[in-house]
């Protein structure tokens, strides 16, 4: 049976959910607070967070935060006295009088190796940036981001071919077996604690991401497409844009294949760039350096598909004079 710890948990994504799985083996926070759900589907009904269902599933106390309600989190956590907080991945800045309110302070499980990667996206800019290296950094927050002194830090070593999804669970489980480690010995005493002052010369930001930085670019060689491919999905997404005479039409890319060159037949060679091609009864396209097959797509307002499912489809977007 877990032990239940004078600590409060903040979180609000897959990544958090994955630290609470590993923490939830030894320990159980006092209480898990979490953001309020957003309107999807259709009918834009509000759907609680991953992070809420994860709680209500395991029988962990949960609350959601909206706007303007931290002055009823304060009274919570006045009542609970807890000793420290925890934050994996909240995504909401914490303010200060929440911060003085757990006398020794909250710890953050941040998935990069700090200070490289501060900010909203880290484990996006690492694939972006195509590091062999990531891991987690358990820090002590202050008011400015990320920027504590660092507690614990692990490192792993990438095979630069993990998608977003993949490394955040990675990261994730790391995180929460490193918190599990810790968090005990931080409780009863955080004074035996060596904390380590980052390096404000090798630190590095991120920005948050805004749907457009999904679309792909044929300026963009094969490693852009890869890394962004990687990066972006589930959010924001990677696409470029199809006309079909009339419009402009979105095509979503989840997957791709790079081909060698010596493998394709001279009139797949002279593909002009941008062009798309047809490979082994897959749909292909030609980059600035090279050839590609789109192995899993979407098109606007249809259902996730195979590059042959589209071909036996939609050939006629791609291959207008054929159709």
């Amino acid at each position: 049976m877990s032990k239940i710890l004078p600590c409060i948990f903040f979180g609000s994504s897959n990544f958090s959910v994955y630290v609470l799985k590993e923490f939830i083996k030894k320990y159980k926070p006092y209480l898990v607070i979490t953001l309020a759900g957003k309107p999807a589907g259709r009918k834009l009904k509000i759907q609680p967070n991953t992070v809420y269902l994860f709680c209500l599933k395991e029988k962990l106390n949960v609350i959601e935060i909206n706007k303007g309600s931290w002055v009823e989190i304060k009274r919570t956590i006045e009542l609970l006295k807890p000793t420290t907080g925890i934050i994996a991945s909240f995504g909401k800045i914490i303010p200060k009088e929440i911060i003085d309110s757990f006398h020794q302070g909250i710890l953050n499980i941040h998935p990069s190796l700090l200070p490289r990667h501060r900010g909203p996206n880290p484990i996006r800019e690492t694939i972006i940036q195509g590091d062999d290296t990531s891991g987690i950094t358990i820090f002590l927050i202050d008011e400015l981001v990320d920027h504590g002194p660092i507690i614990s830090q692990s490192k792993i070593t990438l095979t630069q071919k993990e998608t977003y999804s993949e490394l955040e669970e990675k990261l994730g489980k790391l995180g929460g077996q490193m918190l599990s480690e810790i968090i005990e010995k931080w409780i009863k005493n955080n004074k035996n604690f060596q904390l380590l002052t980052q390096n404000e010369n090798l630190a590095t930001y991120t920005r948050k991401l805004k749907k457009d930085d999904g679309l792909l670019s044929l300026e963009e060689d094969y490693q852009n497409w890869d890394r962004k491919i990687r990066a972006y999905n589930p959010w924001p997404g990677t696409f470029i844009y199809l006309n079909n005479g009339k419009e402009n039409i979105m095509l979503k890319i989840f997957s791709i294949e790079k081909l060698k060159e010596g493998d394709l037949p001279p009139s797949i060679r002279q593909t002009k760039i941008g062009n798309f091609f047809t490979f082994t009864n897959n749909i292909g396209l030609r980059l600035k350096d090279g050839f590609i097959i789109l192995k899993e797509v979407q098109l606007e307002n249809r259902k996730k598909m195979s590059g042959k499912e589209f071909l036996n489809g939609f050939r006629w977007l791609i291959f207008p004079s054929k159709s």
